[in-house]
């Protein structure tokens, strides 16, 4: 159900049947697991959600592995950078005074477990029943429920990495630019895919690009997702296969071809040539 500006609240329950699958969500999530298991991978970061946790997904792309013993079921809400970014304007007492902005908020992991209580699943749980009857006032409803949810959320300001992140993210564009781009570079995504979750049109996205990469977006992303395949390749125990799938190609071949222009060499002969 839609309700505020373009933020919707869903009853997930994942359609998935494969062990693992690439996916890719335009919004950022706040999401409460209700039944079952499964497993988030980022570049660099894997978490495995069971139920009653509660998560932040950053918007843009990783990999899922299933759990298909049970079904998998959360509630969520799904926002942009903008939403957190008016209500901060709105309540500038839920953030600092100031940001410093510091870089290592680029390794925050896009899947972040949050600290949550009854109270906070009782907003969850509250909510859920607005969607048995989509009315009007039922939209009013849940924009109120998710500003409580947020409020609740950055109500503790110490070792609050969540609030962290959502201060930098929000009080520095370029940052909150340089974190979606770094999180996705590795991935097999169109330059219009990265433009739209960034609400941004294409043009606009290229010159972003430019000014904060200093680079073309084609040419950044391609030397990224090889820089990633030889790291993988070199230095982890997946199989060729896993690091295609990983990096967004459709199969094996189509990752070898792309990896022999970019490196002139297969990645069989690259794996034997850099770990003899």
């Amino acid at each position: 159900m839609k309700f505020g500006g373009d933020e919707n609240f869903i009853d997930y329950l994942c359609p998935i049947t494969e062990d693992k699958a690439r996916v890719w969500s335009h919004k950022n999530c706040l999401l409460y697991v209700t039944e079952g298991m499964k497993g988030y991978a980022s570049m660099n970061y894997y978490h495995e959600s069971r139920q009653h946790q509660l998560l932040f997904v950053r918007k843009g792309g990783f990999i899922v592995h299933q759990h298909l013993e049970k079904p998998y079921r959360a509630l969520i809400f799904m926002f942009d950078d903008t939403v957190i970014s008016e209500l901060m304007a709105n309540y500038p007492d839920l953030v600092p005074a100031k940001t410093d902005g510091n870089i290592d908020s680029i390794d925050m992991p896009v899947v972040m477990e949050l600290k949550t209580s009854a109270f906070i699943e009782s907003i969850f749980i509250t909510s859920y029943e607005y969607l048995k009857h989509p009315t009007t006032e039922s939209r009013i409803s849940l924009e109120f429920k998710f500003k409580e949810l947020m409020v609740n959320l950055l109500r503790e300001k110490d070792s609050n990495s969540f609030y962290y992140y959502l201060s930098c993210l929000c009080k520095n564009e370029r940052l909150s630019f340089v974190k979606l781009i770094h999180d996705n570079g590795h991935y097999n995504f169109t330059i219009e895919e990265l433009a739209r979750t960034a609400n941004m049109s294409p043009s606009t996205f290229k010159r972003a690009f430019k000014r904060y990469m200093n680079s073309s977006p084609g040419d950044w992303l391609r030397q990224r997702r090889m820089a990633r395949a030889k790291t993988l390749l070199t230095s982890s125990d997946k199989n060729i296969s896993d690091i295609a799938f990983e990096l967004g190609y459709s199969d094996t071949a189509s990752f070898s071809k792309a990896f022999k222009i970019a490196t002139d060499f297969y990645p069989t002969d690259f794996i034997k040539k850099h770990t003899a």
